[in-house]
């Protein structure tokens, strides 16, 4: 059986830390005839696999679930590629945040255009991201709309008895308004490879079958030919 302190030094960490853990429920003490914590060897496993997620950045819920968790494979897997997205985003504003002050650094040199400049170069990045979260708003909207022409001929139908016509009508006017949003989204979506860092517009068809997350789409970047989750942006 170990100590807290003898359990913190051989993962090579801080009592403080163990203690952590413990009041967390990660860990799991035994108490000695005097009433101190004592850890055994699963303790000791379990605390440097502890020590190991948190290094590659897991948050301690999802540890919880990894280590309580009898598929942990699966599991695993899952948090895998939600912590990799994580990462690539924090990645990618890191890089856009480096360039910032290299451009800065630039800039240092003629302070009789810097404000001027500064300005204009952060009013175009906040514009960018203002007019990609206008462009899924109104995608959200028309996704409404369609949803209520659908429903409501189908309903129409139903309850009035009238003729299915009505119902294929509603049908084929969704198909043709979700055909339009879906083509405009398309036109003014723009990609940022995680791999060579270029800005790229994939195909049609290979954009319209990715899997994606809200701020990514896993595509093949023509430039390096590696296919990752790229971040999205506005064009």
């Amino acid at each position: 059986m170990l100590t807290s302190g003898q359990l913190a030094q051989r993962c090579h960490t801080s009592i403080r830390t163990v203690q952590y853990y413990d009041q967390k429920g990660l860990l799991h003490a035994k108490r000695t005839p005097s009433n101190r914590r004592a850890y055994d060897e699963k303790a000791l496993l379990r605390l440097q696999q502890i020590i190991t997620y948190r290094k590659l950045g897991f948050k301690l819920k999802d540890i919880q679930r990894l280590i309580e968790n009898k598929q942990t494979a699966h599991v695993l897997s899952s948090l895998i590629d939600k912590q990799t997205n994580l990462l690539q985003q924090q990645l990618h504003q890191t890089k856009s945040q480096l360039e910032g002050l290299k451009y800065l650094k630039k800039q240092l040199n003629s302070m009789d255009n810097f404000s001027t400049k500064l300005q204009e170069e952060v009013l175009s990045s906040m514009n960018m991201t203002k007019e990609l979260h206008h462009l899924r708003l109104k995608l959200v909207v028309w996704g409404l709309i369609v949803d209520i022409l659908l429903w409501g001929s189908l309903i129409y139908v139903v309850y009035q008895g009238t003729s299915i016509w009505w119902f294929i009508l509603g049908f084929i006017f969704s198909l043709i308004i979700c055909g339009k949003i879906t083509y405009s989204y398309y036109q003014h979506s723009l990609y940022l490879c995680p791999h060579c860092h270029s800005e790229f517009v994939p195909l049609f068809r290979e954009w319209i079958l990715a899997v994606h997350t809200p701020n990514m789409k896993k595509l093949t970047c023509p430039h390096c030919q590696q296919k990752n989750f790229c971040i999205e942006e506005y064009r």
